[in-house]
């Protein structure tokens, strides 16, 4: 019987539990919101209803702001994750691949997975300025610390057997990672993407908050500048739907080409 009741744990809810469970969260948060809100709890100048929130939502959208912020912000992101992902996987792969890289690289770059990374901006600013290239470098630094060690452990997590396979089959060290670790290893690499794409989007505001300019970011702070407080939770709902969207869309690249796990 307990044996039997242990298989519940750690599975997904799946049929009708499973479609209707997300939807019911999210309405209740939203009602909890609503009462807390119109209850007068919270001061309105610290908690919008919904409805405000929504309203100043559909403003951001009338008047052209989310084009022309959105798009900045969506920029910002996918140069600093492109970046990353060019810098931080083959120095992951080799830090994994190889022990000797390993040694010479881990106590350069492992500590930053638990630095404070926002308090790295000025130093952004002393090399970067204050425009865009800081914040695209700023993002890019604020993933590519986690995207090594996440690689690293990619590439270490790929069973022993696929190298003894190598060895059989007469592959040589290059050969083995070539043919072998490397594409065991891709989809948790792509998990690593998507993480990191996350990452990026949790730092966006402490990137565009430096130089006012564009960015959805520069709504969120304008707005509480202005004591716009529907604004302000608005902007940050902005940003997290356009985070998950992200998420979502790598998560279904991760599902149709890297549906394989080592």
């Amino acid at each position: 019987m307990i044996r039997d009741q242990a298989r519940y744990i750690a599975i997904p809810a799946v049929g009708y539990p499973g479609k209707i469970l997300p939807l019911a969260g999210v309405i209740t948060v939203l009602i909890l919101w609503s009462i807390i809100s119109v209850s007068g709890l919270v001061r309105a100048a610290f908690l919008p209803t919904p409805w405000e929130t929504a309203a100043a939502l559909w403003k951001i959208f009338a008047d052209g702001s989310f084009v022309h912020d959105g798009w900045a912000s969506i920029r910002r992101v996918g140069l600093a994750i492109s970046l990353s992902a060019i810098v931080g996987i083959p120095i992951g792969i080799a830090m994994g691949a190889f022990g000797r890289v390993e040694a010479f690289l881990k106590w350069v770059i492992f500590p930053f997975r638990t630095a404070p990374i926002t308090a790295f901006i000025p130093l952004f600013i002393l090399f970067f300025g204050i425009d865009e290239q800081m914040k695209v470098w700023f993002l890019f630094f604020g993933t590519v610390v986690y995207i090594i060690p996440l690689t690293f452990d990619a590439i270490r997590a790929v069973p022993h057997e696929y190298v003894d396979a190598a060895v059989d089959f007469g592959f040589r060290p290059m050969g083995t990672l070539i043919h072998f670790v490397i594409p065991a290893a891709w989809p948790r690499i792509f998990d690593a993407i998507i993480v990191c794409t996350g990452i990026a989007w949790t730092y966006l505001v402490a990137a565009e908050i430096v130089n006012l300019t564009t960015g959805l970011g520069a709504i969120v702070q304008h707005a509480q500048r202005f004591q716009d407080t529907p604004k302000v939770y608005a902007g940050i709902l902005l940003i997290l739907i356009i985070g998950n969207v992200t998420d979502f869309m790598l998560g279904l690249i991760r599902r149709t080409y890297f549906n394989w796990e080592a």
